[in-house]
């Protein structure tokens, strides 16, 4: 209801001529360019593994492969910062993939119990003995369900 009183009020504006043509449609893609723009620098300056949907990596790193960056608390991080910019900037994007790789991301730092990024480890805790390639394998799919779960709403 407010957004219909306040769309009413440009167009009565913009008829008017109380304000400049086209002003706001500038300001509009003016803000929206400045989110993209936010959110591709983020992918190519300081994170290039946050790029993409994630999904090729989850793959990778449930076949055994190793794909350097890929589940760190940065790249969960800059990736969520990212896809928020992305949505406001009006990048026809989709949100499933990166909830499925932020999931992972979150399952693989569960089972490994650690955190280079914030410097802390608990080796001295039960998640020793998740510290092997094949439960962190299982830990990341396990994630991955969540952020399809979450990205499906299920």
């Amino acid at each position: 209801d407010e957004m219909a009183k306040l769309s009413q009020k440009v167009i009565n504006a913009e008829k008017s001529g109380s304000v400049e043509k086209d002003s706001f449609f500038v300001s509009y893609m003016s803000i929206s360019m400045t989110c993209a723009l936010i959110a591709s620098a983020i992918v190519v300056y300081i994170e290039p593994v946050a790029a993409g949907s994630g999904i090729p990596e989850i793959k990778a790193m449930l076949n055994g492969i190793t794909v350097k960056k890929a589940m760190r608390l940065k790249t969960l991080v800059l990736k969520s910062i990212g896809i928020i910019f992305s949505q406001a900037g009006n990048l026809p994007i989709g949100k499933a993939g990166t909830m499925i790789h932020c999931g992972a991301i979150c399952g693989a730092g569960l089972s490994q119990g650690k955190s280079t990024t914030l410097g802390f480890d608990t080796s001295f805790s039960k998640f020793k003995q998740f510290r092997n390639d094949r439960e962190k394998r299982d830990f990341i799919a396990c994630g991955a369900a969540a952020g399809i779960a979450a990205a499906f709403g299920s």
